[in-house]
């Protein structure tokens, strides 16, 4: 019992302990307002969607299925030429544009067709 006293003791008057719970406290505090700016950082959508012009959303849905009809074929065609399945041609095709739309904050973004596996092997076509 003596030891568990003297423990509690050190750690009741340690420096760095002490200094370490000043911290968390300090960071518990933070928390909300560090997560919601990280998630601004992170997803862009979160702060360009409330003040989106909905008068875009029908040029935007012509422009999305355009691209989409456009990268299908182009997928497939690139995963067959680089002999790999054809599903990997349609996966990089539907979702870099995907993942973009939430993480993304330019419109001149291009992403390849190719897949990653066929670039990481060295392919190119």
């Amino acid at each position: 019992m003596k030891v568990v006293e003297i423990v509690k003791d050190d750690l009741k008057h340690d420096v760095n302990w002490n200094r370490a719970a000043r911290l968390g406290e300090k960071g518990a505090r933070a928390l909300p307002r560090a997560s919601a700016q990280y998630a601004l950082e992170k997803l862009p959508i979160i702060g360009w969607l409330p003040r989106y012009n909905y008068r875009w959303l029908f040029n935007d849905v012509i422009a999305g299925l355009t691209v989409g009809l456009m990268l299908i074929p182009q997928g497939l065609s690139y995963a067959k030429i680089a002999t790999i399945p054809v599903q990997y041609g349609l996966m990089s095709s539907w979702l870099p544009s995907a993942i973009y739309c939430f993480m993304g904050t330019t419109k001149g973004q291009s992403s390849s067709p190719l897949p990653l596996e066929t670039r990481l092997r060295g392919h190119s076509c």
